[in-house]
């Protein structure tokens, strides 16, 4: 980076070259691509049962018992596991008509009831859905449709995605605490995939 003293862009030591813009975390980089690239995929995935669905029985008159239960499973794991990414990158619905005409003091009071809010929705859903899942493997319950598969391994994603939303909201109830905006954190890059700049544990 070039400095008012230094025009030239040259130290003591010779050119100074620009860091450049910090490398996502190891987790940042696990939601980028890992859950995004596996949620996509079976968001596809339940997009192309739903067009092959319709056109079999439109065209052949015929419905797959499978396909919609399939769909509905497919849809919900895609959602949770991408909980804690859309928190990160500031797609988390949320008002801010009145926070933003608060006092710096009242804003950083909303946002960490909010954060601390979130954790606490967080932990209720993990609370609620783990007894959900044990239930569900210790009956051996298996889906309606000829595909047979354990609904507790498709419950599964509820208390995983309170895992992943709570990870978020504790960085962000942190960032709050100390003062920051987790909400501007979160929209710090205009680039959703390229750094990730939510806040991190």
């Amino acid at each position: 980076m070039v400095s008012p003293s230094d025009p030239t862009g040259t130290g003591p030591q010779g050119p100074v070259h620009d860091a450049g813009p910090p490398r996502p975390g190891l987790w940042a980089l696990v939601e980028r691509r890992l859950l995004l690239n596996l949620a996509t995929g079976l968001a596809l995935m339940a997009t192309g049962i739903m067009l092959m669905e319709s056109i079999s029985r439109s065209t052949l008159s015929h419905s797959y018992f499978w396909a919609e239960e399939s769909v509905r499973y497919l849809m919900i794991w895609a959602f949770f596991l991408t909980l804690g990414a859309a928190g990160r990158a500031g797609h988390m619905i949320r008002t801010e008509m009145l926070v933003e005409r608060l006092s710096p003091r009242l804003r950083q009071a909303a946002n960490i009831a909010t954060t601390a809010l979130g954790v606490l929705f967080s932990g209720v859903l993990l609370y609620a859905s783990i007894p959900q899942v044990l239930r569900y493997r210790s009956m051996g319950m298996l889906t309606e449709s000829n595909l047979d598969l354990p609904m507790w391994l498709l419950f599964l994603a509820m208390p995983l995605g309170a895992v992943l939303m709570g990870g978020y909201y504790l960085g962000a109830l942190r960032d709050a605490l100390s003062g920051r905006d987790p909400y501007q954190v979160a929209d710090a890059d205009p680039e959703l995939l390229s750094d990730m700049k939510g806040p991190l544990l």
